[in-house]
């Protein structure tokens, strides 16, 4: 199996990364930073290391076209995401797009779309998204169309929960769209203990005050295993079944996301916003 797998130099990525080539999967490791890449990856064979940074659409679309190059992908996996705590004020990407959306939501979705044809071309491919289980901690939380890279309303926690409760809207709505033809699940992720290094680079105060949760918080490797649990079971889900936890159970959509009308509109207007790219199964359209 190929699988493309983002974020993969750090976390459960790494570990998602490490274990699928160990088991002799084909795995393309799409990292912001080659050389952080390399320096994780670099001695782990059946992994070529590639650059992909979702904060630009234009690294986003040349890393796609080289993937579809190379022909049939059979599995992907959207597992990069920032939650930098550290970060208090927005930042505004070259495209324009506050950054925390345009990483965790646009370029995920954007780059799906663009490898869509060679994930088509496989016999029996799937997408995994990653949502967060944190996200049941701001129930009222809705997507904000009228104001989606204003900086007025955004903290971290504020643009991750954000950016992830669209990602998992994304999976669902993929999910129903494409049908038997693609295999989508969407995992909420609990909360997942950092790497030391990642860790250490977090201000004084914010590394005491995660220190606790970091002790109780699920080993990467765990959720890693997870992750190529989900992807080697190429069985289409219902829409009502993409969303699962970390025991793989179909669990309750956050309020917003459940709701088709609004998974459309998200859809709709993300599409337009990264230029309505081509999706390549049937059903699905910009």
């Amino acid at each position: 199996m190929k699988v493309a797998i983002t974020g993969a130099n750090a976390g459960i990525g790494l570990r998602a990364a490490r274990l699928l080539a160990s088991e002799g999967h084909q795995v393309i490791a799409l990292c912001r930073s080659v050389e952080r890449g390399r320096s994780a990856l670099g001695d782990v064979e059946n992994v070529e290391v590639r650059q992909l940074d979702l904060s630009s659409r234009a690294s986003v679309q040349d890393a796609a076209a080289a993937i579809v190059a190379d022909g049939p992908l059979d599995a992907l996996i959207n597992n990069a995401a920032v939650f930098d705590q550290s970060q208090r004020r927005a930042v505004i990407t070259a495209d324009g797009h506050e950054s925390f959306w345009q990483t965790n939501h646009l370029g995920p979705f954007e780059f799906t779309a663009r490898v869509s044809g060679a994930l088509a071309a496989a016999r029996s491919p799937r997408v995994l998204f990653v949502g967060s289980k944190g996200i049941i901690t701001m129930p009222r939380i809705r997507i904000r169309y009228e104001a989606l890279d204003s900086p007025d309303w955004y903290s971290p926690t504020r643009g991750y929960y954000h950016s992830k409760l669209a990602q998992t809207m994304t999976a669902v709505h993929l999910a129903e769209l494409a049908g038997p033809a693609l295999s989508v699940a969407c995992l909420r992720v609990p909360a997942v203990r950092l790497d030391a290094d990642r860790l250490a680079a977090q201000p004084a105060l914010l590394r005491a005050l995660y220190a606790p949760k970091n002790r109780a918080a699920a080993d990467p490797a765990t959720i890693a295993g997870i992750y190529r649990n989900l992807i080697a079971d190429g069985t289409p889900r219902a829409a009502d079944a993409v969303y699962v936890d970390e025991h793989r159970k179909p669990v309750a959509l956050p309020r917003f996301a459940a709701g088709p009308t609004e998974r459309a509109r998200l859809w709709s207007e993300t599409s337009a916003i990264v230029g309505a790219p081509e999706w390549h199964f049937d059903g699905v359209r910009a």
